[in-house]
């Protein structure tokens, strides 16, 4: 069992669970930070014993999550994201990009191997979903969809012999605008190795019933989990605040986690200035450039390989450049029009 947790009983006291019952458990957690709320799933992997269920639920406000492999900069507007206040996430598991806010409501199984039962976790969805009168059926690897065929949850799992893991989202009322301006690929021209994510056919479940809200699909998920499991436990969302938690959330939250683990790729870059046309030619490696190539029609002929030489080695984003360090005997003009340059890289709208 997962010995630590301190359970919640119907009489709101705090109980230590006892060692010898195998038994279901349900969290939940009420912020909305995706590097937390990632982390917290991560922890109770790890406490997972012998015939474990735990049923998790979980929002994300204004994010992207991405998958195990997947290209950040081909999958989002990741810099366009963070400037206007959201977060980039990158789980463990595979699959493709999806977009989170608060009309989206994200769920968790983590179950020991023997207890993991893939049909009757999606009957928890499907027995909840019908509650509101919506019939719903599993397609293709990872998707659940209305019987009308429209794309309201997207799936992942990942196996250890610890634990077996799926997570999914619910669509309920996310506002699909945001979809295309953080999830439409760029018009870069780019060649990506990554895995990329396939376009589907949408739709937000309060759309099929105005009674659909975030909380009335989180009782009626409790009950569902409740009628196919039986009786379950639910665990005091304290218990989350341990070291395991802080360390899983300071590498979820790094930029290493988020763009390192994107695999090489290559863009191209062009745009007109005042004193000509640059096209800029770049390979990435983890994030960084790391081979860069410069063509022009601007007179000064020095300019293309300056560009080079201050951006080689550098963060994507242009976070590390110091053009006063790195080329301190450039001229005036040319310092000017490496700062255009500079500024025009680091735009994430830079090809919109």
């Amino acid at each position: 069992m997962i010995a630590p947790f301190f359970v919640l009983n119907y009489n709101g006291e705090n109980t230590k669970r006892r060692a010898d019952i195998m038994s279901n458990y349900f969290i939940q957690t009420y912020t909305w930070n995706p590097w937390h709320n990632l982390a917290v799933e991560k922890y109770l992997s790890t406490q997972i014993k012998k015939g474990d269920v735990i049923f998790y639920l979980w929002q994300n406000e204004r994010t992207v999550v991405i998958g195990r492999n997947q290209n950040a900069i081909r999958e989002c507007r990741a810099q366009l994201l963070e400037e206007e206040g959201g977060c980039l996430a990158r789980r463990t598991t595979g699959g493709g990009a999806v977009y989170h806010d608060l009309g989206n409501l994200c769920f968790t199984f983590l179950a020991s191997p023997e207890a993991y039962n893939l049909e009757k976790q999606l009957k928890v969805i499907q027995k909840a979903c019908l509650k509101f009168g919506v019939e719903t059926h599993f397609s293709g690897r990872n998707d659940i969809i209305t019987k009308d065929g429209f794309k309201f949850s997207g799936n992942a799992f990942s196996n250890t012999s610890q634990c077996s893991i799926q997570h999914g989202t619910l669509m309920i009322d996310v506002d699909v605008s945001q979809l295309g301006r953080y999830l439409t690929p760029s018009k870069d021209k780019m060649k990506a190795k990554g895995v990329k994510s396939v376009q589907s056919r949408v739709c937000n479940l309060k759309d099929l019933n105005p009674e659909v809200t975030t909380d009335a699909m989180r009782r009626a998920l409790m009950e569902s989990f409740e009628e196919l499991y039986g009786c379950f436990e639910e665990l005091d969302p304290r218990m989350l605040d341990t070291p395991q938690v802080k360390e899983t959330y300071d590498l979820y939250s790094s930029w290493e986690w988020k763009f390192g683990k994107s695999p090489e790729c290559e863009t191209s870059y062009s745009k007109r200035f005042d004193w000509g046309e640059l096209e800029v030619y770049l390979k990435l490696n983890a994030m960084h450039i790391s081979e860069i190539m410069v063509f022009s029609d601007m007179l000064d002929v020095e300019l293309p390989g300056l560009i080079e030489r201050l951006l080689l080695g550098k963060r994507y984003d242009m976070a590390d450049v110091n053009l006063e360090e790195e080329l301190p005997s450039c001229s005036g003009e040319q310092k000017e029009k490496l700062r255009e340059v500079i500024k025009w890289l680091a735009d994430p709208l830079r090809n919109d």
